[in-house]
């Protein structure tokens, strides 16, 4: 399920699993899951498709950042989208014993816990940054712990905030459409106010339904952009953080290395090497 060069996928975890990474660079793509093999996942930007989950009936889907999947093995799951997502998948054989005890061909999925998204995005800082295979593998097995929580976790109701889907999913794309404006009005008062709840409900919904604060969502949503523009051979450094909505060019390099360990010019390096997903 590689979606284009600028995926990662890193082999070599020691053990019967035999575990797989992927980082799975936002790009178009039409595929079908393994069914020999588990898989975990975390959605790390929002995308939007069509999918089918053990049968042949398709549904359109609109996952958010920060949702989380099992999918055990033996079920059939195709999912096709125009522009995918950045997504953080870990496949093993289950034959190798870890989630020997999950049989049911259900799929769960829940919003990320905060505590493990962060853990989804170090995981991916590793990799983009080409760290050593024991720090891969020891932050592998931490974000790997986060599926035992979700399966051990009983089905929920429709949550109280679900309904509040549709407001928030506006909220998104106000986010996105306004990321490159730096004097357009993104806090969290503003965006509050877009929902009509007291900046304290909207933080407590915001992190609920992404598994992120509104500040750290929009951080992330320009990280993202800035990576994209990045991949540009010719794109002048200046020009991509203003894209990004940065205040400055080393306003933007502050931030990619916080989040990746990587200055822009070592990012955009990656990005022509095919390394870095965008």
């Amino acid at each position: 399920m590689i979606r284009s060069v600028h995926s990662i996928v890193y082999h070599g975890i020691s053990g019967p699993g035999g575990v797989t990474v992927e980082l799975l660079a936002r790009a178009p793509y039409s595929a079908r899951d393994d069914v020999l093999h588990a898989t975990f996942g975390i959605a790390l930007e929002r995308q939007r498709g069509v999918h089918s989950i053990g049968g042949d009936r398709r549904e359109d889907f609109d996952t958010w950042m920060g949702t989380m999947s099992f999918t055990p093995p033996g079920m059939d799951v195709f999912s096709e989208s125009a522009t995918g997502g950045e997504y953080l998948a870990i496949r093993w054989n289950e034959k190798g014993g870890r989630g020997g005890s999950h049989r049911a061909l259900s799929r769960p999925q829940r919003t990320a816990q905060p505590a493990l998204l962060q853990q989804a995005l170090a995981l991916r800082r590793l990799l983009v940054g080409q760290a050593p295979a024991s720090q891969i593998e020891a932050r592998v097995q931490q974000v790997l712990a986060g599926l035992d929580a979700l399966l051990q976790r009983p089905a929920p109701t429709r949550a109280p905030w679900a309904a509040l889907r549709p407001a928030y999913a506006q909220v998104l794309e106000r986010i996105d459409d306004e990321i490159g404006h730096p004097a357009e009005d993104l806090s969290l008062a503003a965006l509050s106010t877009q929902v009509g709840e007291t900046p304290l409900a909207f933080l407590r919904h915001f992190k609920q339904l992404t598994g992120m604060t509104p500040h750290a969502y929009v951080n992330e949503r320009r990280l993202q952009r800035a990576r994209r523009e990045l991949q540009a051979p010719q794109a002048v450094l200046a020009d991509v953080a203003a894209l990004a909505g940065y205040a400055s060019q080393s306003h933007m390099g502050t931030a990619m290395r916080r989040a990746l360990h990587l200055t822009p010019a070592g990012c955009r390096a990656r990005a022509l090497a095919g390394l870095v997903p965008a």
